[in-house]
């Protein structure tokens, strides 16, 4: 009997905890779900925000008959996997240089870190007027080439923690059994911190994807990606609210996907810690 208040304190403390967290979960996952019933309610449903509605596809008719918003997925796609290649096939290199090469880095660094700090607004005329004096407007290019650029800074600076956790031995070894530097790098580096390399593709991946600005300043219809396929869907005849919420589904749902994929590999990236064990 003496040891009930106790338990009683611990339970409540349980108790408390879980309805923290089940609040966190719910300011998290309402937007989500939201978009969800935006996409399977008619637009005067959503207006008048019913929760008791006849459930309807017409949003995702009306994206599945649009020709544009299945070529800006398309664009999306590539555009976020070719800049999220080259990103890491720079980074990764960079990172072992300035780690275990024990280069004078620290300069580069911080440089590259306050590069990524600049908003994107800041250099969008520059580089609009760069593009189009080039004649790279609406081109996936173009998008690829800014998307590498802003991302590098983050990937380099990431991975630098990941390759920081590798111990310094591992390297001298394996130059004393007479491997060159790049072997080192491919061989061994890159196997071992295979699952820092897809943490960071995941976090450039998404970051490439939900890019809004540049795609709309950048291109026109050619090379426009899937974020902007939401501004289609506002006329002269209103709002297509179902169609809004079923495009933001399609769009947000590949992110999703890709994350929970990769949800093994992004753990393990983000503990590397456990290397030096």
């Amino acid at each position: 009997m003496r040891h009930r208040p106790f338990a009683m304190g611990k339970q409540g403390s349980k108790l408390a905890l879980t309805f923290l967290w089940a609040a966190i979960a719910w300011v998290y996952l309402f937007p989500y779900t939201w978009m969800i019933l935006t996409g399977i309610r008619q637009p005067v449903d959503t207006l008048s925000m019913r929760f008791l509605f006849v459930p309807t596809l017409d949003g995702f008719r009306a994206i599945f008959r649009d020709i544009g918003f299945q070529n800006y997925l398309l664009n999306s796609a590539i555009v976020s996997v070719f800049s999220t290649l080259v990103v890491i096939a720079v980074a990764s290199p960079a990172a072992y240089a300035l780690t275990q090469l024990r280069m004078r880095g620290q300069v580069f660094l911080a440089s590259i870190l306050v590069a990524r700090m600049v908003p994107g607004i800041a250099i969008l005329i520059p580089v609009y007027l760069a593009a189009s004096s080039a004649g790279l407007l609406d081109t996936r290019a173009t998008l690829i080439l800014i998307y590498t650029a802003f991302n590098l800074p983050f990937a380099i600076w990431l991975l630098r923690g990941f390759f920081a956790e590798v111990p310094a031995e591992v390297r001298e070894a394996a130059i004393i059994d007479g491997c060159t530097e790049f072997q080192v790098f491919w061989r061994m580096m890159l196997p071992l911190l295979s699952g820092g390399l897809v943490a960071t593709g995941v976090f450039v991946f998404i970051a490439a994807w939900n890019e809004f600005l540049f795609a709309l300043a950048l291109t026109q219809s050619h090379a426009a990606t899937a974020p902007l396929s939401i501004i289609g869907f506002r006329n002269e005849y209103g709002v297509q609210w179902g169609a809004i919420g079923a495009a933001a589904l399609m769009i947000s749902t590949p992110v999703v996907v890709f994350a929970v994929v990769m949800q093994r590999y992004l753990v393990r990236g983000l503990t590397m810690g456990s290397v030096k064990g």
